[in-house]
């Protein structure tokens, strides 16, 4: 790896001797980057464009990164994946004539993310193919290799928890490769009904669920829900074939799963905060109120319960008859477009981006839709948060995309984003004719129940 004299003393001192103890500065300096910018993603789907002066050096700084947290940099069709914490001030180099060869950090936090970045994945998802010897082996060695370097990576501070939750992290992302292997297996070697071998699981034996040192890493989160969404997917199947009309709300009776699974106080809060924080953010309110009142009477730690709370108090200015945030966007010809312009008329917005795959794959039943809805009081209006407007300048005219089409600013920045708590995308959404929600969370062109909901409003 290069080594990095281009930081001063003067530098060098300041970041030894004043460290930030809030959010994180990165300089640094990227040579032979067509367009003159990258991409800094992470946690919540968070994204930032950083431009490049002539000269190919930047500055970005972040003074809302509070906690510990996995990020990436996007250059071109190359990622490098990294760790921001608190208080981190680094410069980083890099010429993308041969990026893994010159990339390199220096500065307060370059221990880790230069192992960060260099860390080798090596997991070959074509190795689901394998037989599950063959799998286990490759599994197995690929581990050991991670192991290795994790051992032998300098370490400034080897008490930060960052190391402790990577060595975690390491291993039990090989155990949800593993988890996955009976599963994938079928799909890859077009296998029907595979069937791993009897003592496939044993590896579990060695693994402790109920690890709160364990806690900040989301390989062992993962490994944790499997676990326990397995437990209670087959709780719900032995329901069902005792009752075959039985309505389970799969949210709650996974969290029942848990309280009895999960003996360690930390780990069972940490899922059940994740459970219905997920839940929150893909179902509507209204059908999660029994999970609600679960976690609220299982959950005694007074810092979840204010994160919850105030999680809960944003997502209900987004439920049902709340009034809509509005928003703005620009058509093809750079026009500003108001969700304003629409009062009067019923509002079907999709959220969507030219690289997302599923957002495309809903574009022919919207396009449907749009169609069969013509002479409706309805406005189909797709709203993109692709950061290349040039990509989608071509794509909508080239894929004959009908509505009313609009583009944001800031991407997954963007008002409308923040507003609406967004985190994937398609995310269609349903407004009234007054303004006000029907629904943040509206179901998707090709599911039978939008046309069902747009039946169901007379004046539509």
């Amino acid at each position: 790896m290069r080594n990095l004299l281009t930081l001063t003393l003067i530098l060098a001192f300041a970041s030894s001797c004043i460290q930030k103890q809030e959010g994180v500065l990165l300089t640094g300096k990227v040579e032979n980057l067509e367009k003159g910018l990258f991409i800094i993603g992470g946690p919540g789907g968070s994204r930032d464009t950083v431009m490049l002066d002539e000269a190919g050096n930047f500055t970005w700084e972040n003074p809302e990164i509070t906690e510990a947290g996995n990020y990436y940099l996007i250059f071109g069709q190359e990622v490098i994946y990294i760790s921001l914490a608190p208080g981190m001030e680094m410069d980083f180099y890099a010429d993308m004539k041969n990026l893994k060869e010159t990339m390199g950090f220096s500065g307060n936090g370059s221990d880790i993310n230069n192992y960060y970045s260099s860390k080798k994945s090596g997991f070959d998802y074509n190795w689901y193919k394998l037989d599950s010897e063959e799998f286990r082996f490759k599994a197995d060695s690929l581990l050991a290799m991670q192991q290795a370097d994790f051992l032998s990576a300098e370490k400034e501070n080897p008490e930060d928890s960052f190391w402790k939750t990577e060595e975690a992290d390491l291993l039990y992302s090989w155990a949800n490769y593993l988890e996955m292997f009976p599963s994938y297996h079928g799909y890859y070697s077009q296998v029907t009904d595979y069937v791993a071998p009897d003592d496939w699981f044993a590896y579990r034996d060695q693994l402790d669920i109920n690890n709160p040192e364990n806690t900040d890493s989301r390989s062992f989160a993962s490994y944790v829900s499997t676990r326990v969404n397995e437990a209670a997917g087959e709780k719900e199947k032995s329901m069902l074939d005792a009752d075959s009309t039985a309505v389970i709300d799969s949210h709650l009776l996974r969290m029942e799963t848990a309280m009895e699974m999960l003996e360690n106080e930390k780990v069972r809060n940490n899922f059940l905060t994740t459970t219905i924080t997920d839940a929150m953010q893909w179902t509507d309110l209204s059908e999660l109120e029994k999970s609600i009142e679960f976690f609220k009477a299982k959950v005694q730690d007074e810092e979840m319960l204010a994160k919850f709370n105030a999680e809960y108090e944003a997502w209900q200015k987004l439920s049902k008859g709340a009034p809509m945030f509005d928003f703005v966007g620009k058509d093809l010809e750079g026009n500003t477009v108001s969700s304003t312009d629409f009062r009067g008329k019923y509002l079907y917005v999709d959220v969507w981006a030219t690289w997302c795959g599923p957002c495309i794959y809903e574009i022919p039943f919207l396009k449907q839709l749009e169609t069969d809805y013509h002479d409706r009081n309805i406005v189909f209006l797709s709203y993109s948060i692709d950061e290349d407007k040039d990509a989608w300048l071509k794509y909508v005219p080239e894929k004959e995309l009908g509505g009313v089409q609009i583009i944001g600013e800031n991407a997954w920045q963007s008002q409308l984003c923040k507003d609406y708590k967004i985190r994937g995308v398609p995310t269609f959404m349903f407004f009234d004719t007054e303004g006000k929600i029907i629904s943040s969370k509206m179901t998707r062109p090709s599911n039978q129940a939008t046309r069902d909901t747009f039946d169901s409003y007379s004046d539509l």
